[in-house]
């Protein structure tokens, strides 16, 4: 079969590697779609955490497809079945996965980065992994991860129908954070960047304002806006000033989450000060847990999230490098790039 796949930083490239055997408590997965995701281009590029990668690895850590070969020991999937794979191999037996927080196992273990991911054709997935879904493709199952990502963000934050939100980012996790939040019903939601390129998206996904401006001016800007500042704030740009605006738009006892990784671009010191003035409530989130994964996947197989506005490219396995090279160069509007690798 084919598969695409990083041997070491910096090289990349399309081989044939054997279909793989399920083992004990396995089954296999024909990939039907992979998201490109920017932690994709960290691995490749060589910029990822050498603690959460190893080399050489297929990439892909988003993707779904359907069940090829059943194993008896999961009577609930079987061939031909639809299904989304959970992204982190956690072992269910450490102290953080014992409390349900699989995406902090000490056993760090991910499709894609650690073990092989979906830039392949068949996959040999663990069964418990193995969400099922009934009314919606594929494409749309390969977003339940980034779902995931958003979604976790919007329960720490306790959105409810009260709530004045904005979320900062339009990007990928920013607009599916603003279509989480969406599904639930605020008093209003807005979506606030420093480009406008993704706003007509946002508002398809539930947007009911956008506010475009210059990151040292975005706090004003939302500001004039929003009187009295938001209930609630979700960060998803991943920039320090972002996270300055973030602090600066809420309003008194209000809730802020940080869903964006800002990495090593600390330019700009974060000031707690408004946080503390204002009594806020300030939470920071990483991944999902499995249990979130699975209300995420819930959310798009029954319709109450369409993450299908953020699909702007698809390439064929064959046509990886350019679909990587197209995300990297930001050179059109891109928000979601999806891999077929059976073409």
């Amino acid at each position: 079969m084919r598969a695409f796949r990083v041997d070491r930083p910096g090289h990349a490239r399309l081989v044939d590697v054997p279909v793989p055997t399920p083992g004990p408590g396995e089954v296999l997965v024909r990939v039907e779609a992979v998201g490109i995701c920017g932690s994709d281009l960290e691995l490749i590029r060589g910029t990822r955490d050498a603690a959460f990668c190893r080399f050489p690895v297929v990439p892909g850590h988003e993707w779904s497809g359907i069940i090829a070969d059943s194993a008896p020991a999961a009577p609930h999937l079987h061939v031909g079945m639809r299904v989304v794979v959970e992204g982190h191999h956690f072992c269910g037996a450490c102290v953080p996965c014992l409390a349900g927080r699989t995406h902090l196992c000490t056993r760090y273990d991910e499709y894609g980065f650690t073990r092989d991911g979906g830039y392949r054709e068949f996959v040999a997935a663990r069964v418990d992994l193995c969400h099922p879904i009934t009314h919606v493709t594929c494409e749309l199952g390969a977003l339940a991860e980034p779902t995931a990502c958003a979604l976790h963000a919007v329960e720490r934050s306790a959105v409810d129908s009260s709530d004045v939100v904005v979320v900062i980012g339009a990007g990928p996790i920013g607009l599916l954070a603003a279509a989480c939040v969406a599904a639930r019903g605020p008093s209003r939601l807005v979506v606030a960047d420093v480009r406008d390129a993704t706003f007509g998206v946002a508002r398809s996904l539930g947007a009911s304002d956008t506010v475009c401006a210059p990151a040292t001016a975005l706090a004003q800007a939302i500001r004039e806006r929003v009187a009295g500042g938001a209930d609630v704030v979700i960060e998803a740009a991943g920039h320090p000033l972002a996270q300055v605006a973030a602090a600066d738009v809420l309003a008194r006892g209000g809730r802020l989450t940080i869903l964006g990784i800002a990495g090593s671009d600390r330019t700009t010191p974060f000031n707690f000060d408004p946080l503390v003035f204002r009594d806020a409530r300030l939470e920071a989130v990483f991944a999902y847990p499995s249990s979130v994964f699975a209300r995420a996947v819930r959310l798009i197989d029954e319709g109450f999230v369409d993450p299908s506005p953020l699909i702007t490219h698809r390439f064929g396995l064959t046509e990886a490098d350019r679909a990587l090279a197209l995300l990297e160069a930001r050179g059109e509007p891109v928000i979601k790039v999806l891999l077929d690798p059976r073409a």
